[in-house]
């Protein structure tokens, strides 16, 4: 019997050679079939997309003449949006519109198109004549996509530069899951950078160079502050974004005029940042207090930091309070206007050499400052808004209120504003600057931030929203209502340096603090020579 059993083995070996050579032929052709019906597919979505057509249609009538669109498929688009430009840079308009139904037509007429660039007709038909730009972006079923001068082309995703805190909370304002992701097939890279300062310098040599820096993708879109409007303006490395006039409204005049230079916009409005002082109601009770003396004494910790490589020092945004408070000033700017050195000098050092004898530890940096609140070692934290995300980790109780005056003058801290800034060599431009600015403009985008981070949406009202249903960050909105919005003049970035620097020695006790305070006046007057010059041209 054992003869005979290993007789039929090398059978039943062949057997399941056999069935394993069926199966591995079975799983290769449905491979092919899966790969072929992939491929049909796309096909029919790509044919069904290039149904729109898009124009610049004369026509011997005047009501007829215009950015036209055709649907000619069965099918309707959705979210059109249409843009034209007329000839220069910048002069560009668009217009949502939104459905589009199947084997349909729309026209959007010259007269209405040059209205909104903000200049007439220009010798009437014979500008008609002249070439204008129609492009399109519009949504299926199957996807996003864009209509411009290389034909239909599928938008699949977008890359988004941040600092690391607010790269958080966009990655999951974008994420797969996000309310973004459900109406848009659109995939949302987001890559952080350390701080602030580290992205501006990335987003610089990305417009010097057209390369990014190691390890890091072209971006479409980079989050920023809206003090750089000074530099990318004169630098010309952002798209300048196009809203439709009707939504305008709807965000703050505020934001909207901080992310503007000479009537022009050149990010999306997203964000509004301030500082406000935070308390532990578990270490301390009762009002707040009413004077900065107050806080010192019972303990507080506010961020300065100590010099790096990049020439940064101390934190001018988050001392400003207090330094407005004793009498200082961004170098003489008032009303939007610069007073005379000799009018505000005097001042400017008095409120720096005052500074210097709050006790405040210079040697606390950002990161310091934070975990010294929350590890429950001081009771007070003078902090912008992203402090709340770890605040609420840590389940504080706490109580937000106005930073009080360390001196005589009522302490106004400064407003900030973030925006997306479009790059100018973006890989996917158009679709950026139509999907991002069309999104962020509504109401519910601001409200749909606020549930992934504590944060003062720039949308009217969102505010209003935010503000009634939150007590922590009703503060913060109330500031960025009435605060003193950052100056955003392209020497920005050597300004603050310079603010930051002083700062820092006058903490450190480097130097005799009145000679480093009147140097720095000096050295700021200079350096906003241009600023000054134009403003009074």
């Amino acid at each position: 019997m054992r003869s005979l059993e290993y007789l039929a083995a090398p059978a039943v070996f062949g057997d399941i050679t056999t069935i394993v050579g069926t199966v591995t032929a079975l799983c290769a052709a449905l491979t092919a079939v899966s790969t072929v019906v992939v491929k049909l597919r796309t096909r029919r979505r790509r044919y069904r997309a290039q149904q729109l057509k898009a124009s610049w249609n004369v026509s011997s009538e005047a009501a007829d003449t215009g950015a036209f669109l055709s649907n000619r498929s069965a099918f309707d688009y959705e979210d059109v949006r249409l843009t034209v430009s007329c000839g220069a840079p910048g002069r560009q308009a668009c217009q949502p519109v939104g459905l589009l139904p199947a084997e349909s037509k729309h026209l959007w007429p010259s007269a209405s198109v040059h209205e909104q660039i903000g200049s007439p007709q220009v010798d009437g038909e014979s500008h008609d004549n002249q070439p204008h730009r129609v492009q399109v972006t519009f949504r299926t079923d199957a996807g996003y996509w864009h209509l411009g001068d290389k034909g239909v082309e599928r938008v699949r995703s977008l890359v988004i530069w941040a600092e690391r805190n607010r790269a958080e909370t966009l990655r999951r304002y974008f994420g797969h899951r996000s309310a973004f992701r459900k109406g848009y097939s659109v995939a949302v890279t987001v890559e952080p950078f350390e701080r602030t300062e580290e992205l501006e310098h990335a987003f610089t040599h990305l417009a010097a160079t057209g390369e990014p820096l190691r390890g890091f993708q072209v971006p479409d879109v980079v989050a920023g502050p809206h003090d750089w409007i000074g530099r990318v303006a004169r630098e010309r490395s952002v798209e300048p974004p196009l809203l439709d006039p009707a939504k305008l409204p709807e965000i703050s005049p505020v934001a909207r005029a901080a992310l503007s230079r000479n009537g022009r916009m050149y990010a999306i409005p997203y964000v509004f940042d301030s500082v406000a002082l935070i308390r532990n109601d578990a270490l301390a009770g009762g009002p707040m207090p009413a004077t900065f003396g107050d806080v010192v004494s019972a303990g507080v910790a506010l961020q300065v930091g100590a010099p790096d490589d990049t020439g940064n020092a101390g934190d001018p945004y988050h001392m400003w309070p207090l330094f407005s408070s004793l009498g200082g000033s961004f170098f003489g700017l008032g009303d939007k206007r610069f007073e005379d050195i000799a009018r505000w000098r005097e001042s400017f050092v008095d409120a720096f050499v005052r500074l210097g004898k709050l006790g405040l530890d210079p040697r606390v940096g950002r990161a310091e400052a934070l975990e010294s609140f929350l590890e429950g070692k001081v009771p007070y934290l003078v902090c912008s808004s992203r402090a709340l995300r770890a605040i609420k980790e840590k389940r504080l109780d706490v109580t937000v209120g106005a930073v009080p005056p360390a001196g005589e003058r009522p302490a106004r801290p400064l407003v900030s504003v973030y925006g997306l800034f479009i790059y100018e060599n973006a890989p996917n431009l158009s679709a950026a600057r139509e999907l991002v600015a069309s999104y962020l403009a509504s109401p519910k985008a601001g409200q749909e931030l606020n549930r992934y981070q504590q944060l003062v949406p720039v949308q009217e009202e969102a505010m209003s929203t935010v503000a009634e249903a939150d007590p922590v960050l009703r503060p913060y909105v109330e500031q960025c209502r009435a605060g003193m919005v950052m100056p955003s003049y392209p020497e920005m970035r050597e300004a603050w340096q310079l603010i930051g620097r002083t700062e820092y020695q006058i903490l450190s006790g480097t130097g005799d603090a009145p000679e480093v305070a009147s140097k720095a006046a000096d050295e700021g007057w200079e350096l906003l020579r241009e600023a000054r010059e134009a403003q009074a041209g």
